[in-house]
């Protein structure tokens, strides 16, 4: 009997090594889509909480001692506030007087349309039917209006990496985005609801190429010890 075995794409032509940051914390991560002060703030430009601002000072302060950016390492970031006043709290502990870094939509956050800044209970009111379609078909499959599959994120990434021509790259990106990332890199199956493994706010992660894949390792979470 023939056995088939499906994975991912083959990641050839790729940079040797990716480092990613997920961005600090932010009000959306602290408060919840459910806070009524969210209600008026565009999702990209919520931007970093002060403990947000710790964590990413953590991380720069490791990727300075460790040398993880050099002078050849090409620097790519989302359109987000929150991804780009990480990049910059990150370069401030460099001592250069000036970076170029790449500003690519493809590494933007997952963008879930109308599922995305609404409460549960605004979806079950006014979205019912659509809620139904995605518990059916999962994350993988459905296209909420106005937003993306999961399927629609991976073909971003691929397209992205795709593109790149540098041996080394560091990303300051999204936390379920580069959970995603991580799938496609490191061979993992898919889960039809994207449940995959995300970095912490602040983590830093290294993947390695090796042959057609990466090798993956988690170098460094911030730790903030919380008041009272």
């Amino acid at each position: 009997m023939t056995k088939i075995t499906f994975v991912n794409p083959a990641i050839r032509g790729t940079p040797r090594i990716i480092y990613t940051l997920r961005h600090g914390e932010l009000d959306g991560n602290a408060l919840g889509i459910d806070d009524e002060s969210l209600k008026n703030k565009p999702n990209h430009l919520f931007p970093l909480t002060q403990k947000g601002y710790q964590q990413i000072s953590q991380s720069a302060k490791y990727i300075k001692e460790n040398e993880i950016i050099g002078n050849s390492t090409r620097l790519y970031c989302s359109g987000f506030l929150r991804a780009q006043q990480s990049m910059e709290k990150v370069l401030e502990e460099k001592e250069r007087d000036s970076f170029k870094v790449s500003v690519d939509s493809r590494l933007d956050e997952w963008w879930k349309g109308i599922f995305h800044s609404l409460s549960k209970d605004e979806v079950a009111e006014h979205y019912g039917i659509e809620k139904a379609v995605q518990e059916r078909e999962g994350w993988h499959h459905y296209r909420p209006p106005q937003g993306q599959s999961g399927k629609d994120v991976e073909i971003n990434l691929l397209s992205f990496l795709r593109d790149v021509l540098d041996d080394e790259i560091f990303i300051v990106g999204h936390g379920r985005s580069l959970g995603f990332l991580r799938r496609l890199l490191t061979n993992q199956p898919v889960d039809l609801n994207c449940k995959y493994p995300i970095p912490a706010n602040g983590e830093i992660w290294k993947f390695t190429k090796e042959r057609d894949y990466y090798a993956f390792e988690s170098l460094f979470s911030p730790e903030i010890k919380e008041e009272g």
